[in-house]
């Protein structure tokens, strides 16, 4: 945690930085210009905005409209600090934007944003109110915004209601409510119509107009807004093919296409929007040379008085619910708020407790999931044991014995990775959203994940190594029992930190594909298949990384080892009569359990720090 003071005084020496004691904010951005590697021309680059210049202020709904892969999502990552542009300059208030403190004082909203299904809306936005909030304000001043913010959006009437269970217009009022918790005064929101039918998105539009009011930043792109969602709109950037057509009023934007000799269907006419966008496209160069690029403010004179005007008669002709969210400037709360200079409200530690609280509630709200994995991994267990009944006394089937372990090891192995990789990666657009905008650290994710993890994949295992155990007739003592049940523990819970690498490396999709490959190679050196005396010298070392080798090491060990007496032999001769002999046989007469252990133990480390690192890039990018 960064020092208050010093980071003070730090933020007050920058000539060039985003103030944190201002309440409005407004966006200029000068030849911006985003170019990305383009894979189907020969490694080159292709050009996403082109040196594309805008201002947009406080107090305004600023909707960028564009056909398909105009570049609007684009612009709005740039804008909002998701993406970096290739050139250009962003400022704020007329300074150098200091996208560090810029990111305090924002919340972007993406299209496809996800909210916990399994929490209702009280707790979603209580969650939010502890990690947005941390400690800095009272218990009951955070009660108190939370319901200002549930009658404001108008989600009072499904408090109790799983968010999965929501339409999804309640879903896009949520979503923009648990930003609305810290009342940030610029906010950017990706499409937030999408999906939506036209009364929705009329009502949805009507509450950012209503926040825009408040003196916020409100920055949106759509697609194709109806004429009566572009009466709510005061500031109108058109994109066509990464330049800027129009940046204006929409009050103003037939007397400036007439100006050119272009006429468009009156705002009544439902595919107003799709005309613009139309002409447009039809006469790119006229009007991005007309618009400057952007950087002409002939078109940019404040008509909120009758955007107010049209929306008094909206209020009128519909039945609206939401009302006007009481603003935080000047009380307690937002001078708190202002003042924090940490990157997170709350400590790695309090973020820690509350998300494992989060995925603990989760995983008890939704218990398919583990009675369907408890449920395998008892039926399996069954199966196992009677399929190897009473093999662990005699010595005629220690080959069969061994064969057991080994198949344990496997089976534990690949529900642990399979269950962790399939999972995880659909977490990822909630932690993408929540994580940009500062709800925690990756840290606190990680390891909240992990400990909300482990006690289902301790119970199984537990339960899957007692059923096997005694089903199998392996020796009745508590050391072994314990040596076994505890490395298959660790093997488990390796190869459950290797799951969670592998989720954070690929999507669902793509994990289901190469994660059997990214785990085969340790199959391979588990010394099952291949003696580690049999391989060539030069891939020996690969026995040491296989965190399946040490755990069947520690399996022979548990059930062979530790100077074990003669096995009754039930056939005229058998082989195997001494255990230890089995053991040299298999080249594990120098291997000590205790190494085994801090093997097991380094790998996971390991695993745990590449998924950590794995998780915190792809947090940064896109995919």
């Amino acid at each position: 945690m960064e020092n208050m003071a010093s980071d003070s005084q730090s933020d007050s020496q920058e000539t060039n930085s985003t103030a944190l004691v201002e309440d409005s904010l407004n966006i200029t951005f000068e030849d911006v210009c985003y170019k990305v590697r383009d894979l189907f021309s020969g490694g080159g680059r292709k050009t996403i905005l082109k040196e594309v210049s805008g201002q947009f202020n406080s107090g305004e709904l600023n909707v960028i409209i564009g056909q398909s892969g105009a570049g609007k999502s684009s612009l709005m990552d740039i804008l909002a600090g998701y993406t970096k542009p290739t050139t250009g300059r962003i400022y704020v208030n007329g300074r150098t934007r200091n996208e560090k403190l810029f990111r305090r004082r924002s919340c972007y909203i993406l299209q496809d944003d996800k909210i916990y299904d399994t929490l209702t809306v009280d707790e979603s936005l209580k969650i939010a109110a502890e990690l947005k909030l941390g400690n800095h304000i009272s218990r009951q001043q955070k009660k108190k915004r939370i319901e200002e913010l549930m009658t404001s959006l108008d989600v009072g009437r499904v408090r109790n209601t799983r968010v999965g269970n929501l339409s999804g217009g309640q879903k896009k009022r949520l979503a923009i409510g648990l930003e609305l918790v810290s009342d940030p005064p610029v906010m950017f929101l990706d499409e937030p119509t999408s999906g939506l039918d036209s009364s929705i998105s009329k009502q949805l539009v009507y509450l950012l107009h209503l926040l825009a009011r408040q003196g916020r930043t409100v920055i949106i792109s759509m697609h194709q807004p109806s004429g009566l969602v572009l009466h709510m709109v005061d500031k109108l950037y058109g994109i066509v093919a990464g330049r800027c057509a129009y940046m204006g009023s929409v009050s103003l934007l037939l007397p400036y296409l007439n100006q050119l000799n272009l006429t468009c269907p009156p705002y009544h006419n439902p595919n107003f929007s799709f005309s613009v966008i139309e002409i447009c496209i039809e006469n790119e160069n006229d009007l991005v040379e007309f618009s400057e690029n952007g950087k002409s403010n002939k078109w940019t004179q404040n008509n909120s008085h009758e955007t107010d005007k049209k929306i008094i008669e909206y209020r009128r002709s519909e039945e609206v619910y939401l009302t006007t969210l009481p603003s935080t400037k000047g009380d307690p709360t937002n001078k708190i708020l202002l003042a924090l200079k940490s990157t997170y409200p709350t400590s790695a530690w309090n973020q820690f407790i509350i998300l494992s609280k989060r995925s603990l509630m989760g995983v008890w709200r939704n218990p398919s999931f583990a009675l369907l994995i408890t449920g395998i991994h008892t039926a399996m267990a069954l199966f196992v044991g009677f399929l190897f009944f009473n093999v662990g006394e005699d010595a005629t089937y220690v080959r069969d014995n061994y064969n057991f372990l080994y198949f344990s090891l496997m089976f534990l192995m690949f529900t642990a990775f399979t269950s962790v990789s399939i999972n995880f990666p659909e977490q990822i657009p909630v932690i993408r959203r929540e994580h940009f905008n500062r709800w925690y650290n990756t840290g606190a994710y990680y390891a909240s994940t992990l400990v909300s993890t482990l006690p289902i994949q301790t119970v199984c295992t537990l339960l899957f190594a007692s059923i096997t155990y005694f089903l199998t007739g392996q020796p009745l003592e508590f050391i072994r029992f314990s040596i076994f049940s505890i490395t298959l523990l660790l093997v488990s819970f390796v190869a459950l930190c290797a799951g969670l690498f592998n989720g954070s490396l690929f999507t669902v999709k793509n994990g289901v594909i190469f994660g059997p490959l990214f785990i085969m190679p340790f199959t391979i050196f588990s010394g099952f298949f291949l003696r580690y005396s049999d391989a060539p010298s030069f891939i020996q070392w690969i026995f040491n990384v296989s965190f399946l080798k040490h755990g069947l090491v520690g399996l022979v060990i548990a059930i062979f080892g530790l100077e074990r007496p003669k096995l009754v032999c039930s056939d005229l001769y058998c082989h195997y009569s001494y255990p230890r002999k089995f053991i040299k046989d298999n080249g594990m007469h120098d291997e000590k359990y205790s190494l085994a252990v801090i093997a097991l133990l380094i790998i996971g480390s390991a695993f745990i720090c590449l998924a950590y690192i794995a998780l915190k890039i792809r947090l940064k990018s896109k995919w």
